[in-house]
């Protein structure tokens, strides 16, 4: 995997969409990686519905602020979440959008843009659009290569019931499978 000097990551969307878990369980992968990491978190009013966000720093040493300012990696689960954090990305950094709610796809002049449907693939090949969260996470990694695959896996595995560890699995590989398709193309 990568040897990174430092790395802000802001994933957003709504509430219910498992974001703030998601950069919970990235976190986690970072740390069995050897990083020094925080892991913040931000809900809106409504638990369900409002405005959501799980942030990640990271690097070899341990970061000196404990939010993300400018993100190198933004993700936007939500057409909210794209307009309210795009101009905080780095210009040179990586969007990724869950194209099954974010319809307003942005232009940008630098960095790399992935429009996924992220929900859609959860729905059709999962049944449930709640595992979009990991399907993310999957493609997250696929495209970054941040982590390693194992410790992701191992990551998601920690924090999910049993009962769900092979759906959760499946999302995960689902979302590394087609990152790897769209650069490849």
């Amino acid at each position: 995997m990568r040897d990174v000097e430092k790395c802000e990551i802001r994933i957003s969307g709504s509430g219910g969409q498992g974001v703030v878990l998601a950069s919970i369980i990235f976190a986690e992968a970072l740390v069995a990686e050897g990083y020094h990491v925080i892991q913040t978190q931000a809900y809106g009013v409504e638990a369900r519905g409002g405005a959501s966000r799980g942030e990640v720093l990271y690097g070899k040493e341990r970061p000196n602020y404990l939010s993300v300012r400018q993100p190198d990696i933004l993700v936007a689960m939500t057409q909210q979440a794209c307009d309210r954090y795009l101009p905080s990305l780095k210009p040179e950094g990586t969007l990724i959008l869950d194209s099954f709610f974010v319809e307003r796809l942005p232009e940008r002049q630098t960095g790399r843009t992935f429009a996924v449907p992220l929900t859609k693939i959860a729905i059709d090949e999962l049944g449930k659009p709640l595992y979009a969260n990991i399907v993310m996470l999957g493609f997250m990694n696929g495209v970054t290569e941040q982590v390693a695959p194992e410790h992701l896996e191992e990551a998601v595995l920690k924090r999910v019931a049993p009962a769900f560890a092979e759906e959760n699995r499946r999302a995960l590989r689902l979302g590394y499978e087609k990152a790897r398709s769209m650069l490849n193309k």
